[in-house]
C-alpha cells in the first residue's frame, strides 16, 4: 500500500510537471491539515499506535498546461506519540509490590516536496505530493517500583534519532472560490528511528485527514 501510494504520488507530481507552461500560475498558497496518525513501527509492542497528527506547508504552484498545475512546498507535521503502559503487582502477606512502566514515541518532520493538482469540472480537485520527511523521533522509558505505596525505586532512559525518509499523499477536494478549497487526504511518512534503544527501527505513519488550503 505504501509502495504503491509512493510510486502514484511520485509519477503524478512528476507528469505534471513534464507539461508545458501554458496556463496562468495558481500563485502561492497556504495550507493547514489534521486527522489521525496511524504508527506501524518494527521491532516494537507499542499498545496505543494511533494519535492526533497536524502540520502546515507552504509554496507555490505554477499553471503547466490546465486543468494541470505542479508546485514546490516545505512545511512541518506533528504526528503525534504511540505508548504502552503496563502495570504488575506482588502481594507479600498484608504488603503489595507494584511495578510500573510507561514507554512512549514520538514523530515529527520537516518536509521539503512537490505537489500537483489536477482541477476537476465543477470546482473538484485531485492532488498529489511527494517529498523529502526529515525526522526526529524521540523515545522515553519510565519505570517505577512502589512498596505499600511508597517510591522505592525509579528508572528513566531517554534517547532519540534524526534520519531521513519520504513522504507522500493523496487528497480529493472541493475549490469554494480560486482563492480556498478543502480536500480529505491519506498522507505516508516513510520515517527511521536508527539509534533508539539500540536498533534499527523503521517507523511508517499513515494519516487520514482533511486540509484547508489559502491561496495569494
Amino acid at each position: 500500500m505504501e509502495k504503491l501510494l509512493f510510486t502514484a504520488a511520485a509519477a503524478a507530481a512528476l507528469s505534471f510537471a513534464s507539461f508545458g507552461a501554458h496556463a496562468a500560475d495558481e500563485g502561492a498558497f497556504i495550507g493547514i491539515n489534521g486527522g489521525q496518525s496511524s504508527y506501524d513501527i518494527s521491532h516494537s509492542g507499542f499498545q496505543d499506535k494511533k494519535d492526533t497528527a497536524f502540520g502546515a506547508v507552504a509554496g507555490y504552484r505554477w499553471g503547466v498546461d490546465r486543468p494541470f498545475y505542479f508546485g514546490v512546498e516545505g512545511g512541518y507535521v506533528d504526528l503525534g506519540k504511540i505508548s504502552s503502559h503496563y502495570e504488575t503487582s506482588q502481594t507479600f502477606g498484608t504488603h503489595v509490590d507494584t511495578f510500573k512502566e510507561k514507554y512512549e514515541l514520538k514523530g515529527h518532520a520537516l518536509l521539503v516536496g512537490a505537489n500537483g493538482k489536477w482541477v476537476l469540472p465543477h470546482h473538484w480537485t485531485i492532488t498529489a505530493r511527494f517529498g523529502l520527511a526529515h525526522s526526529h523521533t524521540s523515545y522515553d522509558a519510565d519505570q517505577n517500583e512502589t512498596f505499600d505505596g511508597e517510591n522505592v525505586g525509579s528508572n528513566s532512559f531517554r534517547d532519540s534519532s534524526n534520519d531521513n525518509g519520504i513522504y507522500a499523499g493523496v487528497g480529493f477536494g472541493y475549490d469554494f472560490t480560486p482563492n480556498f478549497g478543502i480536500t480529505l487526504n491519506y498522507d505516508n511518512y516513510s520515517l527511521k528511528a536508527q539509534n533508539i534503544t539500540g536498533d534499527k527501527r523503521t517507523v511508517n505513519v499513515g494519516v487520514w485527514g482533511g486540509a484547508a488550503e489559502f491561496r495569494f
